[in-house]
């Protein structure tokens, strides 16, 4: 899935029954992820792409932070027909698969053990794959465009040092295609270990005093 065909929930990875403070929080992180100049997408998208995915986001935050809005637009998915005119912003973030024999083959025999066929693949076995193919991590990055630094953190397991899963998913399905991996079965597995363990959202003390206000409002 590319980030034209999420919904606004989807797009900035919160639940539907997200909080208002929820919403707000990851839609700064978004924006901030795609702001001009950002170390975290300049080798991925190109201004115009940076600037249609600010876009985007901005007018899914202004749906979900109004709570008229959002009812109607809760609505329409409800009804599976999401009708939003920004819906149809262009977008062309879809990773495409890296050109084959742009990494030159090792010569090389690689074999893994018999009994690693049934362990998932998680950031060492990826690694472990890529060390015993001769492949550094700057030659993944130039086929691919993610930066080594993410490609490192899928490596190690820093799921809290990772954007959001769709953006993720890209990576991971990229990694694999230049490792000659099959790209079904490792972003299955990475994305449920990805999923889990992720840390749990955490009501900042500022969203916790306007919670308290909020309720304090309430009982009088």
């Amino acid at each position: 899935m590319t980030p034209t065909e999420l919904d606004h929930y989807e797009l900035l990875d919160v639940a539907r029954d997200a909080s208002p403070e929820e919403i707000e929080r990851a839609y700064r992180m978004a924006a901030a992820t795609y702001e001009a100049g950002s170390l975290a997408t300049y080798s991925l998208y190109s201004e115009s792409e940076s600037a249609a995915m600010r876009e985007r986001l901005e007018h899914a935050y202004a749906v979900l932070a109004d709570s008229a809005a959002r009812a109607a637009y809760d609505g329409t998915l409800a009804n599976g027909t999401p009708a939003d005119p920004l819906d149809a912003v262009p977008l062309d973030l879809t990773f495409e698969e890296p050109p084959r024999g742009e990494i030159p083959a090792t010569g090389l025999e690689f074999l893994e053990a018999p009994d690693e066929d049934s362990v998932p693949f998680d950031g060492a076995r990826l690694r472990r794959n890529r060390l015993q193919r001769g492949i550094d991590l700057d030659q993944i990055s130039r086929v691919t465009k993610v930066q080594p630094t993410y490609l490192r953190f899928i490596e190690e397991d820093r799921y809290d040092a990772l954007p959001a899963a769709v953006y993720v998913r890209g990576f991971v399905t990229a990694y694999a295609r230049c490792l000659g991996l099959p790209p079904a079965r490792v972003v299955t597995d990475y994305m449920e270990r990805f999923e889990a363990g992720r840390p749990p959202v955490v009501a900042t003390h500022v969203e916790v005093t306007r919670r308290a206000v909020g309720r304090g409002r309430a009982r009088r």
